[in-house]
């Protein structure tokens, strides 16, 4: 909840399909970063342009993570992409 009220993280409307508001909110800030574990791969098969790009953006931008007991563990050997 702190992470939302400091607009550090963006939650989507849980009746939608969340990869397209996740990943275009995600394009529209550079160095952005989705905390997912999920693959996006039907929002690849769906995607009208090229899916290549689609997937090395979805690389470069995604850190999967795991929990061991309450604690949040990020991938680390995610690296944050810079510009």
């Amino acid at each position: 909840q702190r992470l939302v009220q400091e607009k550090r993280l963006v939650t989507t409307p849980p009746q939608d399909y969340d990869d397209s508001y996740t990943i275009e909110y995600a394009k529209r800030y550079p160095g952005a970063v989705i905390v997912t574990n999920d693959r996006f791969r039907d929002h690849v098969d769906k995607h009208k342009g090229s899916k290549r790009d689609l997937r090395n953006w979805l690389r470069d931008h995604c850190m999967t993570f795991t929990f061991v007991g309450d604690e949040f563990i990020p991938n680390p050997d995610f690296v944050f992409p810079t510009y």
